[in-house]
């Protein structure tokens, strides 16, 4: 089952100066980032390597990619309301490069690309945001990167420009690069608290109210190796710890039920899907069972009328005990498979028991003609067919 993100992100109609700027010398990571060629900008590999040839160090490529992206990609107005699965970012990546225009998640995907090909440790974001002290109850996506021993935050979106009337004007700005994440937090909160990478996150209540984090009031938590914990995890389990933390931190509107939503659908796709990946795996092993219950059942009739010709023409000693050996290893093979089932739907169970007993009754039918090989290879070859007479082929 495949599950499909339901939320889209809105540009809010008016970016307001959200934070102090402080703009270092960029001119050169600013400078490259202009002159990018159009050849270039057809793949997210030749637009990586182009910048990876011309800028050397993470904080100059971090700054051209941040300044690229909010210049070269048109906020996408008419589909701000259009619900994107974040599942396959490559292929919104490649859309956003071809139609050079995308809602948040596409700003924020191809930012992140860059930066994973530059080796610079990111992530993207999902969360929402708060203008002039309100919550604005719609779903956003930044980025945040690893620079040096720092955790910064990134929203190339916001730093496009700002929607006004319903139409988009771009206005780039530096007020959301590279931002602390105790300054980020005052209009940025992430779903998942973890993303926040502050020791003592924000409550959903304490960041819709503006209230400070009193860290007397707060377990201190290690994002650091609450980051690299994550990173050990399968996706499935990603989202199970995430929705762990989404609720602890409460769910307190729209936006975070929403994605709460998302989380549990996910863990329950999960499911289904691990639960159907453990009955196919069982119904594969049950299939062998029954390979093996046939081939033994075949070679035992196989030596049943070689004993009823009275193992006429005459065969070695090694060669007769074989045809029992190799019926017996069969059923060895398939018996311990059932062993070691644990059927978890009543068809598999019903389809094991129709098995178990006929492969218990060739076991002892196996058996006897052990038996009776045992007293047949101990008798004096010219008295042996006198057995056949005091033996059934069943015993």
């Amino acid at each position: 089952m495949n599950k499909g993100v339901f939320f889209s992100i809105l540009c809010c109609s008016l970016i307001f100066s959200a934070f102090p700027q402080s703009v270092p010398d960029f001119r050169r990571s600013d400078a490259i980032a202009k002159a990018v060629p159009d050849s270039v900008e057809i793949s997210i590999k030749t637009l990586s390597d182009y910048f990876l040839a011309n800028l050397f160090t993470q904080k100059e490529l971090i700054r051209a990619y941040y300044y690229w992206t909010a210049n070269e990609i048109v906020y996408d107005v008419d589909n701000m309301f259009t619900f994107r699965s974040s599942d396959n970012p490559a292929s919104l990546i490649i859309e956003t490069l071809r139609e050079r225009k995308a809602v948040c998640q596409g700003y924020a995907a191809l930012f992140h690309e860059l930066c994973e090909n530059a080796g610079i440790e990111s992530y993207v974001v999902l969360g929402y945001t708060k203008q002039n002290g309100i919550v604005i109850n719609v779903n956003h996506a930044w980025v945040v990167a690893r620079i040096d021993t720092g955790w910064y935050f990134f929203d190339p979106t916001w730093a496009s420009g700002y929607i006004m009337n319903g139409k988009f004007n771009q206005k780039f700005t530096n007020e959301y690069y590279m931002v602390k994440p105790a300054v980020f937090i005052k209009t940025h909160m992430s779903f998942d608290p973890l993303w926040q990478c502050l020791y003592y996150p924000y409550s959903a209540q304490q960041f819709s109210q503006g209230n400070p984090v009193r860290k007397e009031d707060k377990n201190f938590f290690n994002f650091r190796d609450s980051i690299s914990a994550y990173n050990r995890l399968t996706k499935p389990e990603k989202e199970v710890a995430s929705l762990r933390r989404l609720e602890n931190n409460g769910v307190v509107n729209n936006s975070l039920a929403d994605y709460q939503r998302y989380l549990k659908q996910g863990v329950e796709v999960d499911r289904i899907n691990r639960q159907t990946e453990i009955q196919n795996k069982l119904v594969k092993e049950f299939n062998q069972a029954i390979y093996h219950y046939n081939a033994a059942t075949f070679l035992f009739n196989d030596f049943i009328n070689y004993w009823n010709r009275q193992f006429q023409p005459v065969r070695p000693d090694m060669k007769i005990r074989q045809m029992l050996d190799t019926c017996d290893y069969h059923l060895g093979i398939c018996q311990n498979i059932l062993s070691e089932i644990e059927p978890q739907e009543e068809t598999l169970r019903q389809n094991m028991a129709m098995l178990t007993q006929p492969a218990a009754d060739l076991r002892r039918n196996i058996d006897k003609q052990k038996e009776f090989l045992r007293d047949y290879f101990a008798t004096p070859k010219a008295l042996r067919p006198k057995l056949f007479g005091k033996y059934s082929s069943t015993h």
